[in-house]
């Protein structure tokens, strides 16, 4: 069992994560038992590394300036992790190390159940589900998340080793009436093997009927890409949508709440980040595929997963063309209000200018080496998480 546990009091609301991440399919092409049932589906190596980034940072950030999950109103009470990998992971805290269980089916049922049986305690906790590896479309369009033991009957691939991620979903909004927030880090492609195939439709984690009510509160349900589309993440690294997601998490973006100094990190502010943060990764990623995200949100809760004590950070793009011009010009960011905020200069170098910022009202002024000729002058309203500012410069 890896499940650990940050806050042993129950009687208060909490934060429940289940934390999954899978690239070592042990029977897909490149597993030691690989054999007819890959449907062409190959060994990740982005996703446990994707996975424990998560998992880090929900305990304790960057380790330097940042405390990981922070929520004031529900702090974080349990932590579920299962990891396949080619190497066995561990995860330390608090001077424990945990052992990370294989994210086979068997264990992914038991850690769900535990994470459910937590959630259960408070109408106010939240609960969080983060994935990250293959995913297929099924025949009604639901997504099914493939897990390590995934194949491993050739005769029926789909008896052990996938779930029904969708109709999971669709169960627990009338089960739990706490919160959620599920993130899935997987492609939504069609599998011809799997929509042909008698029989194939794995099963939920959780059962309900169609008819019983609804009563969760509110669900924050983000997918790293659109239908019949597909997620991307290099070897050995994060992928993009997780990636886009730390920093969504980190400080660049946020909801003020009236008459503090904090940010919620909430489903709408999640929900406008995140397709901007990926669009970014998209231009920063060596592959060349566009991948979109999928937000949806539901309810009339939106209760924060994680609080910041600062200003979001807005990334900075200016984008001057044409390009020759970018050798012998430069810019200046200064906020109209706070002084107490650095002004930010910078140029006369080639490329798109880089550059980060608290959130604001600032006086962007762009000019030629010399201050000949001003190019901009004026106010912008910078807000998370990215404000671009293309500008061509007339002959």
């Amino acid at each position: 069992m890896t499940q650990i546990r940050v806050n042993p009091q129950r009687a208060t609301p909490q934060t429940h994560v289940l934390i999954i991440g899978v690239g070592h399919y042990r029977h897909l092409r490149g597993g030691q038992f690989e054999n007819g049932a890959h449907m062409g589906l190959r060994v990740l190596t982005s996703p446990p590394v994707s996975a424990m980034s998560i998992a880090r940072w929900i305990l304790s950030g960057d380790g330097i300036t940042e405390v990981g999950l922070h929520n004031p109103s529900a702090p974080l009470g349990t932590l579920e992790v299962l990891i396949s990998a080619a190497q066995n992971e561990q995860l330390d805290h608090c001077g424990t190390n945990y052992n990370i269980e294989r994210a086979s089916l068997p264990n992914v049922k038991l850690a769900f159940d535990r994470w459910l049986t937590e959630i259960k305690q408070h109408p106010n906790n939240i609960g969080m589900i983060y994935f990250c590896g293959h995913g297929i479309t099924g025949t009604r369009n639901e997504q099914i998340l493939l897990l390590d033991d995934h194949g491993e009957s050739e005769n029926r691939p789909f008896e052990t080793g996938s779930f029904d991620l969708s109709n999971t979903i669709r169960a627990l909004c009338r089960k739990v009436e706490a919160p959620l927030y599920v993130f899935v880090d997987a492609c939504r492609t069609y599998a011809d093997e799997f929509g042909m195939a008698i029989g194939s439709n794995p099963d939920a984690l959780l059962h309900d009927g169609v008819r019983t009510k609804y009563i969760n509160t509110g669900l924050t349900h983000i997918s790293s890409a659109t239908d019949n589309k597909s997620a991307y993440g290099s070897s050995n690294e994060i992928s993009r949508f997780t990636a886009a997601l730390r920093m969504a998490l980190t400080g660049y973006c946020g909801d003020g709440k009236p008459g503090t100094r904090d940010w919620f990190v909430n489903g709408h502010a999640l929900s406008m980040a995140m397709p901007k943060l990926l669009d970014l990764m998209n231009r920063e990623s060596r592959n060349s595929e566009p991948q979109l995200c999928n937000p949806y949100t539901a309810g009339t809760v939106d209760a924060p997963l994680h609080v910041i004590n600062h200003l979001p950070i807005v990334k900075v793009e200016i984008e001057l063309s044409p390009e020759q011009h970018c050798l012998n010009s430069h810019y200046e960011i200064r906020h109209s209000s706070d002084q107490s905020i650095a002004a930010i200069t910078g140029g006369k170098t080639k490329g798109v200018w880089k550059a980060e910022t608290p959130k604001g009202i600032y006086e962007v002024k762009i000019c030629s080496q010399h201050d000949q000729e001003h190019y901009k002058n004026c106010s912008e309203h910078l807000a998370p998480p990215l404000f671009r500012l293309p500008l061509e410069v007339q002959p």
